[in-house]
């Protein structure tokens, strides 16, 4: 997911590890971005605003995205 990997499925996952890295931390753009093989901050957004329309309009995604979200707020 920290490589510079374009395959559709790594990208979906580095995508939705973004999305969820800035709803449950404080950490800014930059940093998410530098602990995801030192990506900018606009590809962040980019991850963050693709990931919203993405799971607004998929419902096995929308799922799969607020299972992992669990998990981790509960630490699972």
């Amino acid at each position: 997911v920290r490589e510079k990997n374009r395959k559709k499925e790594v990208v979906l996952a580095r995508q939705i590890a973004m999305f969820l890295s800035k709803k449950l931390t404080k950490a800014s753009l930059k940093t998410i971005g530098l602990h995801f093989g030192g990506r900018d901050h606009s590809t962040v957004i980019h991850a963050f605003n693709n990931i919203e329309k993405l799971t607004a309009e998929d419902v096995s995604l929308n799922e799969l995205v607020n299972g992992l979200r669990n998990k981790l707020e509960l630490g699972i």
